[in-house]
């Protein structure tokens, strides 16, 4: 089997991904800083865009397809673009694919970018504001040095463009992890495996070691302004005006490309349709028809949902169970806690379709009872839906951990036991961040198509495999309709994650 053309398509949407998620991200997070010191009302819009970003990454990438597609695809509601997938022949597939994990990517640089130069140390910002403007030091002093978040975000788009399969899948643009999917899902051998994980587990390496460097060599936040707003203290002048208006624009614009345009796609994409009549194409909406389509997909799609719900919260709390105790021993094991960081970012830079063919072989070896697992329920998919949501929890639970102050973990550790620990002083300091690893595992593993496509048992589909199924299959309102209701339910537990984040307890220092 020849590897070089999908790796060379591979690493083509690698370079556009890159290159559209710091184009649209790094302006983003410097107009959100921006903003953020023009008053009230400019802390809101921040924030507001902080939030829209947050969002935009826990939409799983499926649904970023098919939002994009129900805006811009073959059969979307713009009338100049229903004929640009076939015009365009095999160029489409990569303007598409790189499209859509640009603007994945984007949230991802953004809010990298916004909490490294947040993080910049206030002495450097107080010799940088007696002979420089606020916009000179944001671009030549904080951007460069944060420099390790920007490149951790952009190494990341990188392996998520290297690994996500039901985009390219979407579109017939063959990568790597696409063509592992289609014709070694069955039976994989050692080569398909080596050429399929060498590209992401080396990004991965990278990350690691950007990551875990950054954190060996952390600078001291100054503790008057940790974790309020505005992001840099007030020893700048008010941006002008004119900063002002463009800071506005610049973040108006990434918030309807990100969030905005592809939700009202969908919307529009429910009761859009078109009617050929000879030559001619005639468009049309109509609210009953919107009123209808989405009235019935609770209905239509049931299944679908109530799966997606099953397997979300199960994935959600198995991952949390596993990660964290691995969030409590890394605390006061510091040397583990760096194998552990490495260990949970190789794993979630695997590709989904080799986790599930792993976990399907795993239950086909000949012990007592894996054969009943395997047919009779669904330990096997929670389990390769957890490689993923694990790294996810663990990252949440450890940063719950290191926000208890170094006096109280050594008290406690001096005076309790490991049993009255846990419950006297992990239990009560840890129940919100524990709540919330919970929730985004799950939000996270219940979008996750590559890696449930292979190891779904036969009648269990989630949305996002019936997604994948419809806009193969050309459906229009129907997988707008089931998207729709889906960004929904996200979007409550985006809120819930929010409520608990900002009524968390405050910190004993």
């Amino acid at each position: 089997m020849d590897w070089w053309e999908p790796l060379l398509s591979t690493l083509r949407l690698i370079t556009v991904t890159i290159v559209g998620s710091l184009a649209i991200g790094v302006p983003a997070a410097w107009a959100a800083s921006t903003l953020a010191r023009c008053g009230r009302s400019g802390q809101i819009v921040a924030k507001g865009f902080v939030m829209a970003a947050i969002a935009a990454i826990a939409i799983p990438m499926i649904l970023h397809a098919a939002a994009w597609e129900a805006t811009a695809g073959k059969f979307g509601w713009l009338p100049l673009t229903q004929t640009a997938t076939q015009s365009w022949g095999g160029f489409a597939g990569l303007v598409a694919c790189g499209w859509i994990h640009s603007v994945f990517g984007a949230a991802i640089v953004a809010i990298a970018t916004w909490h490294g130069t947040s993080r910049v140390p206030v002495s450097i910002l107080e010799n940088a504001s007696i002979d420089t403007t606020s916009l000179r030091c944001w671009w030549t002093i904080q951007l460069p040095l944060a420099w390790p978040w920007v490149l951790a975000a952009t190494i990341l788009n990188a392996s998520l463009a290297a690994t996500e399969m039901t985009v390219v899948n979407l579109y017939s643009y063959r990568t790597i992890a696409d063509q592992f999917y289609l014709l070694y899902a069955v039976n994989p051998d050692l080569v398909s495996i080596a050429t399929t994980t060498a590209l992401p587990l080396g990004f991965a390496v990278a990350l690691v070691t950007v990551l875990l460097g950054r954190m060996r060599t952390r600078q001291t936040d100054y503790r008057g302004e940790h974790g309020r707003w505005p992001s840099t203290p007030n020893l700048f002048d008010r941006p002008s005006r004119g900063v002002q208006i463009i800071a506005a624009v610049i973040l108006t614009m990434c918030v309807v490309v990100m969030f905005v345009l592809p939700v009202a796609g969908l919307v529009a994409k429910v009761g859009h349709d078109v009617i050929v009549d000879g030559e001619q194409r005639v468009a049309y909406w109509s609210m009953s028809r919107s009123l209808h389509e989405l009235a019935a997909a609770p209905t239509t799609f049931a299944s679908e949902y109530q799966w997606t719900a099953i397997l979300g919260i199960c994935t959600g709390i198995f991952a949390t169970l596993i990660a964290w105790p691995l969030a409590a021993v890394g605390r006061q094991r510091p040397r583990f806690e760096s194998v552990v960081d490495a260990l949970t970012i190789l794993l979630f830079c695997i590709p989904g379709p080799l986790i599930g063919m792993l976990v399907v072989q795993t239950f086909q070896f000949p012990i007592p009872g894996f054969r009943f697992l395997y047919e009779t329920t669904i330990l096997p998919t929670v389990l390769a839906m957890s490689v993923r949501a694990l790294t996810i929890a663990y990252w949440i639970l450890r940063s719950g951990y290191h926000g208890i102050a170094d006096s109280v973990w050594l008290s406690a550790r001096l005076d309790l036991s490991l049993g009255r620990r846990v419950w006297q002083v992990d239990r009560p300091l840890m129940a919100r961040s524990v709540v919330i690893a919970m929730l985004a595992a799950g939000i996270i593993a219940s979008g996750d198509v590559p890696v449930t496509l292979p190891v779904a048992p036969p009648g269990v589909s989630t949305v996002g495999t019936r997604l994948f199924g419809l806009l193969h299959s050309g459906a229009r309102y129907q997988e707008a309709a089931l998207a729709l209701w889906y960004l929904g339910f996200i979007g409550l537990g985006i809120t819930l994650v929010r409520t608990l984040t900002r009524f968390r307890s405050d910190r004993i220092q």
